[in-house]
C-alpha cells in the first residue's frame, strides 16, 4: 500500500484532489475518509463526485446516512457521524453496498464503522494545521496511477508527523 501526503491550502485545491481521485478510482473501490469535524472531508467527496462526472449537487448525508449518485461509477456517499455503531450500519444496508462492481464508496466518518471495513479499504486521513490548510494523507493501492505532481507544493512534512497523525485515526475509537 502506498502513502501520498499533500498539503491543501483552500477549499479549491482540495476539490482539485477530490477530482483526480475520482477520475481514477477503479470499480469496486472503497474510500474511508478520516478527520475531525470540519477537516473537509465533505469537500474532498465532492471533488470525488466531479471526477465521477456527476454534476449534481452534493451534500453530506448526515441525517440519511446513505446518499447514491450516477457518474463513471456509481457512487454511494456515507455519513457515519450518527450512526451509534456498526449493528446500526449493518441494519441500514449500508455493509451490503461497499464495494460493489461499478462502484465508488465514499465513507466519512468511517473510524465509527472501522471494524466492518474490508480490508482492501483505502484512507484519506485530513488534519486541519494551524494556518487553516489541510494535510491529506492518502493510503491506498491504486494512488500510484495518479499524476499527484501538479499537486505539490513546496512544503514538508516529516514522515514522524505524518506517522503519528494517521496513527491517531488509526487507534480504536469508542463513542458515548
Amino acid at each position: 500500500m502506498s502513502l501520498i501526503i499533500l498539503s491543501s491550502p483552500n477549499v479549491r485545491r482540495t476539490i482539485a484532489i477530490g477530482r483526480a481521485i475520482g477520475r481514477a478510482a477503479p470499480s469496486g473501490s472503497i474510500i474511508a475518509f478520516r478527520g475531525d469535524l470540519g477537516a473537509g472531508k465533505t469537500t474532498l467527496a465532492k471533488g470525488v463526485a466531479q471526477g465521477l462526472g456527476i454534476t449534481e449537487p452534493i451534500i453530506s448525508p448526515t441525517f440519511t446516512i446513505i446518499a447514491e449518485y450516477q457518474g463513471r461509477l456509481h457512487l454511494v456517499h456515507i455519513d457515519a457521524y450518527r450512526l451509534l455503531d456498526e449493528d446500526e450500519f449493518v441494519q441500514t444496508g449500508g455493509e451490503e453496498l461497499l464495494g460493489l462492481p461499478g462502484s465508488l464508496s465514499l465513507i466519512e466518518w468511517s473510524e465509527r464503522i472501522a471494524g466492518i471495513l474490508p480490508k482492501e479499504t483505502q484512507y484519506i486521513t485530513m488534519v486541519v494545521e494551524e494556518d487553516g490548510s489541510r494535510i491529506i494523507m492518502i493510503e491506498g493501492d491504486w494512488i500510484e496511477n495518479i499524476d499527484w505532481r501538479r499537486f505539490v507544493i513546496p512544503r514538508f512534512l516529516d514522515l514522524e508527523h505524518a506517522s503519528a497523525l494517521i496513527k491517531r485515526f488509526q487507534d480504536d475509537c469508542t463513542f458515548d
